[in-house]
């Protein structure tokens, strides 16, 4: 006991000793920099800010490391890391050396490598993509998707997860397979909803390949990568060999242990296509602030770039949207251009902020959010100043009973299993006194009316607005960029999960109720039962087991999503046609009970219990089905 707390001590010490002081990486004229202090081109200034904060969130939440790249005014003034790329080596992240995972920041360089080839009039943003494909998108809908709907995430297709990310090398498939074997259904017109896509970030990659004639990763290395210096990223997998050691670990922390996993393989590569290093990174933001031009190099003409970087679509002309790959905000009055990126086990953003020259990347290798460190970073160098909220019109509250309700993204799978994944956590909308009460991932934020229809947050600047239908009913929920379908409160699992319960306890009855009567029957020496009604009471049992049993393995596989965002599909195929087997295990059950009352099998408190449990077995079966979950 105690040499392992001993151990435990200086297992602590080496740990601390390790965060006190970050991890040098290479920072353009970090040490001649003579800039006004406290201004994000201030590089002291910005490093003592970034190691306070950075090493107090790798002590208070856990995380193994992280790194970080600031750039302004077409420099890069500081790139740093932070804790370890390998705990249990104790190697640092180097800034300069160690290759983080973007994750979908990635898409950048594919969206990049798209209006390279518009500019060279290989491609065509407004033409049908099925004109650059060598298999066929569904004509679903009139109008066609465009490479434009693909850039915007406009292109209608639902959620797809299935074979994004893999476990193994020998688990990831030729892209060309992966688009056609997990090609998801077409949900809404073109142009009409942002539902965010991975299958259409891959979609336009492949794209790539074909209009370029090289192979995609080839193409972001030689026509990205190499022209800005980027030497220690890669857009291959596995990784280049001189490359492959720099890689961070990504890591788990769970119970006081930290879980790691050297690699992550995705099938669709082009939506998550590159490992870079935070110097190398940062070159990419500079081009994208310099308008296509860093060094001697020049990826982007400026009219291009400027065109790549302006908002393209948005939901209502008063909220921002997004440009060709980038989401716009507007936070502390800045106008910011981004993507995140999350993988199983890394964390990243990509922001930046055209009128102020600046750019910020952070990635960290163990699940954060840092969104939140963006929010730290503009409070310290672009802070907000306070205007009080106008007070909501006096008829607020009798317009606003209107929009209260449950949210659902629309970026959700409609067709598959995986529907369910984009309903656990929703938006809920409810009525405060003068403002509208909004809880979301993001924590709960208050609403205030600023004009009619139009609700600005109260401590922030997230805006709101809600779009009708022709008849007056509130149909959608427009948060900033994002869009939301009101779900009825039927289709819901707050309001859906009572019944679920219920059910489960009458199927918990029935595997309890069934055998004990049948002992007491015995004991008792009763005569002998029909065959019909032994029948119905096995029917009973054997689909009550199988509706216990099931829901608690697709709860443990959606756990272990969770923990690998690997999406389970053949796992969950096999639940949902095991589930299939409850559809004439029920039908039967149905019939039974028919039949009970009529020659009555049991007394009447017997007949009651079975019909309730066939009952709840129909209720189920619908269940069931609005989730995708009973099917081949």
């Amino acid at each position: 006991m105690v040499g392992a707390l001993v151990a435990g001590l200086a297992l602590v010490t080496v740990e601390a000793s390790a965060q006190e002081k970050p991890n040098k990486g290479a920072s353009d004229s970090a040490e001649t920099d003579h800039s006004p202090v406290n201004g994000p081109d201030d590089a002291r200034e910005v490093e003592a800010f970034f190691d306070e904060l950075i090493l107090r969130q790798l002590h208070e939440e856990q995380l193994a490391g992280a790194t970080v790249a600031v750039v302004k005014d077409g420099r890069i003034v500081l790139a740093e890391g932070y804790g370890y790329a390998d705990r249990e080596q104790r190697a640092p992240v180097v800034a300069d050396e160690t290759l983080f995972y973007p994750g979908s920041a990635g898409k950048l360089f594919t969206w990049t490598a798209v209006m390279q080839l518009v500019e060279e009039g290989k491609l065509d943003l407004d033409a049908d993509i099925n004109t650059y494909l060598d298999f066929e998108i569904p004509d679903t809908y009139p109008e066609p998707i465009t490479m434009a709907h693909l850039m915007t995430h406009t292109a209608g297709f639902e959620e797809q997860l299935a074979a994004l990310l893999a476990e193994d090398e020998q688990d990831v498939l030729p892209l060309r397979e992966f688009l056609i074997r997990y090609m998801p259904e077409r949900v809404y017109p073109p142009g009409e909803y942002f539902a965010y896509s991975n299958y259409g970030t891959a979609l336009a990659g492949y794209i790539v390949k074909r209009v370029s004639g090289e192979p995609y990763e080839q193409y972001v290395t030689d026509h990205i990568l190499k022209p800005l210096g980027m030497e220690h990223s890669a857009a291959t997998q596995p990784l280049p060999a001189h490359l492959a050691a720099d890689l961070s670990k990504g890591y788990h922390y769970k119970d006081g242990t930290y879980d790691a996993k050297d690699f992550e393989w995705v099938s669709a590569a082009p939506e998550a296509p590159v490992h870079a290093t935070a110097t190398d990174m940062a070159r990419f933001m500079l081009a994208h602030l310099q308008n296509g031009e860093y060094g001697d190099a020049r990826i982007l003409q400026e009219s291009t770039a400027l065109d790549m970087h302006r908002q393209h679509f948005t939901h209502d002309s008063r909220l921002p949207g997004v440009t060709y790959g980038f989401v716009i905000s507007r936070e502390n009055d800045q106008h910011i251009i981004w993507h995140d990126g999350s993988s199983a086990r890394f964390e990243t953003i990509l922001a930046l902020l055209p009128e102020q020259r600046t750019g910020l990347f952070v990635s960290y290798n163990t699940p954060f959010d840092p969104r939140e460190t963006l929010s730290t970073f503009l409070d310290h160098y672009y802070p907000l100043k306070e205007n009080p909220l106008p007070q909501p019109p006096p008829d607020f509250s009798a317009r606003a009973e209107r929009w209260t309700g449950t949210y659902i993204s629309t970026r959700v799978a409609h067709t598959s299993p995986q529907k369910i994944l984009n309903w656990i956590d929703p938006i809920q909308v409810d009525m405060g006194k003068k403002s509208l009460l909004l809880q979301t991932p993001l924590g709960d934020q208050r609403y205030v009316e600023i004009e009619p229809g139009l609700l600005k947050q109260a401590d922030g600047e997230r805006l709101l607005t809600f779009r009708e239908d022709s008849q007056g009913n509130v149909t959608h929920a427009l948060w900033g960029p994002f869009a939301y379908f009101k779900a009825a409160p039927y289709q819901t699992l707050g309001f859906q999960l009572p019944f679920v319960v219920a059910c489960m306890a009458l199927f918990v009855s029935a595997l309890i109720f069934f055998p004990v009567a049948f002992l007491v029957r015995l004991r008792r020496g009763g005569g002998a039962v029909s065959r019909a009604s032994r029948v119905a009471r096995w029917l009973a049992a054997i689909n009550s087991a199988l509706n216990l049993v099931l829901p608690a393995w697709f709860l443990l596989t959606l756990l272990e999503y969770a923990e690998t965002y690997v999406w389970p599909t053949g796992t969950v195929a096999t639940i949902t046609r095991l589930w299939l087997l409850s559809v004439p295990l029920t039908l039967g059950m149905v019939v039974l009970a028919a039949l009970a009352w009529k020659d009555r099998y049991w007394s009447v408190a017997g007949r009651v219990h079975y019909t309730l449990v066939a009952l709840a077995a129909v209720l189920f079966v619908f269940m069931l089905n609005s989730w995708n979950l009973v099917g081949l």
